[in-house]
């Protein structure tokens, strides 16, 4: 009886070493094993040695015959790798594909030439040198870096990048104004529902009117406008004497102070405010409207002999609207 040879099978090729420096464990994986020690601990224990030589070969095989194939296995892989690199596939649209029995298609290859196949091999040699992570991390900053100058340049360049500026300038701008405009609204509904607490709310308003922007400047006079007609008290509002500052009083009163003194302040600005604006031609109209309401929802308060001063000087003018 003819002795049966038994076919050598030989193992998957292990995946390429990793270096250690590479190798990146996250705080998570750290984390786990310190926490689980008492699992973990086998690891230490295992026969890395025998692990490694019964992958890397072939149990109850002969060495020699190991080695041969081996050999021929990386000499078939290196011709391979040859025959590919100096033979030159045809586009499918140029020649014509031979069909194999397997169903396979080949086509007609031309062989490169020799400074081709040198010129590949050195870009290859050269893309295997590896960076390291502070090299990597300088050359990413750079082409970033470089991107960003190169955006810069083109956007100066073309024309449209100073339309895309006024663009964005009016977006900003009525984006400004729209949140002005609520946060009037919002506090003009605060000092109606509460004017004591909320009376400083009334700053804020007039601080609107040292903007440029024209819409938000008179919404801002009739806000301050509706508000006041509103929160004016019926009698004239007299500041304390020294000796009654002095004098200690509850904290209602205190309130009550506060409240009276920041009315009188603000209500005295809107008044100069509304004398001031009334000179300038866009604001004229609505500032002598102001005027003219004021002294007639409030004529007992106090500046209201400077409400009819400037009221009394518009009645000759020669706009209708305004006599």
């Amino acid at each position: 009886m003819v002795k049966k040879q038994h076919k050598v099978v030989l193992p998957p090729a292990l995946p390429p070493e990793v270096p250690d420096e590479e190798i990146e464990l996250s705080d998570e994986d750290v984390k786990f094993v310190q926490e689980n020690k008492e699992y973990a601990g086998f690891v230490s224990k295992l026969d890395t040695h025998s692990i490694t030589k019964h992958v890397s070969r072939v149990a109850d095989a002969d060495e020699a015959l190991l080695e041969s194939i081996y050999e021929k296995r990386l000499k078939r892989k290196l011709e391979n790798k040859v025959e590919a690199n100096t033979e030159l596939e045809v586009d499918p649209v140029d020649a014509l594909p031979v069909k194999t029995l397997d169903g396979q298609l080949y086509y007609r290859r031309v062989e490169k030439k020799q400074n081709e196949v040198e010129e590949e091999s050195t870009v290859k040699d050269s893309s295997i040198a590896k960076l390291s992570k502070p090299e990597k991390r300088a050359k990413l900053k750079k082409s970033r870096k470089d991107a960003k100058k190169l955006t810069k340049e083109i956007e100066q360049k073309t024309p449209q990048a100073e339309v895309l500026d006024e663009v964005r300038k009016d977006l900003k701008a009525e984006e400004t104004a729209e949140k002005k405009k609520y946060r009037l609204a919002e506090l003009g509904t605060a000092l109606l529902a509460d004017p004591e607490s909320n009376i400083k709310n009334v700053k804020e308003m007039l601080d609107m009117l040292k903007g440029g922007d024209i819409s938000i400047v008179m919404l801002a006079l009739k806000s301050l406008l509706a508000v006041f007609k509103d929160i004016i008290p019926g009698y004239r509002i007299r500041l304390p004497t020294e000796k009654e500052m002095e004098m200690k009083v509850s904290k209602a009163v205190k309130k009550m102070r506060f409240y009276e003194l920041t009315l009188l302040s603000t209500y005295k600005e809107y008044v100069k405010r509304l004398v001031a604006l009334h000179q300038k031609r866009l604001y004229k109209r609505v500032a002598v409207r102001c005027l003219c309401t004021l002294l007639a929802a409030v004529p007992h308060f106090n500046f209201s002999e400077t409400l009819l001063a400037y009221v009394v000087n518009n009645i000759g003018s020669q706009d209708d609207f305004i006599r």
